[in-house]
């Protein structure tokens, strides 16, 4: 070892259980997740599958909400992970073939994981997981960020057809103003509104679907997906992407 080189002593056995345990409840708590669904994703019941009693769950959880609210981070991540993969596939310069990428990478993820999507994007008990503002805001940007920046880089790269300023309403161009100003998006207000007005609809396609609330009317969604996407690309002016991206 070198003198500038610090020893990382290894985890304790007692640390290395506690790391272990705590995978194992958030493993038990997503498998009741998508068995039984949300509202059975209690302490007891984790308590029960795992052989423990209830309080020794509680040792490493304070609350059920605070374990809920560690699944939505992880499961957050997992998904923001999940399109990272997607889109690596195209090079950064191409942001219109990234954002085709990604919203079908999103709807192949909610898809294969319905239970998982309702609990962190869908109206599934409403509050779970939520008492902590910070957390929920650091996760639900972890993903936000994937598709804003996607957006952004479309619009610094190439841009796409958005009002001027003037042409929006005064209160909407506070707003957004606000919004680019917070978050740190280096769009115009015009284009953040086109931004939203593509997530609006496309996590309104994908979230119907994935959370069966179009098999009234459609066997399945595809098909009317791709019908959205395609017209959201002729709204970001790339449409010539479309068939391009598979």
């Amino acid at each position: 070892m070198s003198p500038g080189e610090a020893h990382v002593a290894p985890y304790s056995r007692r640390e290395r259980l506690r790391i272990a345990t705590i995978r194992e409840i958030k493993d038990v708590a997503r498998t009741l997740l998508v068995q039984e669904g949300p509202e059975n994703v209690t302490i007891r019941a984790i308590a029960r599958e795992m052989g423990m009693t209830a309080p020794a769950v509680y040792r490493y959880f304070s609350s059920r909400d605070a374990l809920i609210l560690q699944l939505r981070v992880d499961i957050f991540e997992e998904m923001a992970r999940f399109m990272q993969g997607v889109l690596g596939q195209h090079p950064e310069e191409e942001p219109g073939r990234r954002w085709i990428s990604g919203a079908r990478a999103l709807r192949v993820w909610a898809i294969k994981h319905p239970h998982e999507f309702g609990l962190i994007l869908g109206p599934w008990a409403p509050g779970l997981g939520r008492e902590e503002t910070k957390p929920e805001r650091h996760m639900s940007w972890v993903f936000g960020s994937v598709y804003s920046d996607l957006v952004a880089d479309l619009w610094r790269v190439r841009g796409f057809p958005a009002p001027a300023v003037e042409e929006l309403d005064p209160g909407l161009a506070r707003t957004l103003t606000a919004l680019s100003e917070d978050q740190d998006v280096d769009m115009p207000p015009g284009a953040i509104a086109v931004m939203l007005r593509c997530w609006v609809r496309l996590y309104g396609v994908i979230s119907m679907e994935a959370l069966g609330h179009m098999s009234f009317a459609l066997s399945e969604g595809q098909h009317f997906f791709e019908f959205e996407l395609r017209d959201l690309c002729r709204v970001l002016d790339i449409s010539e992407f479309y068939e391009e991206v598979v």
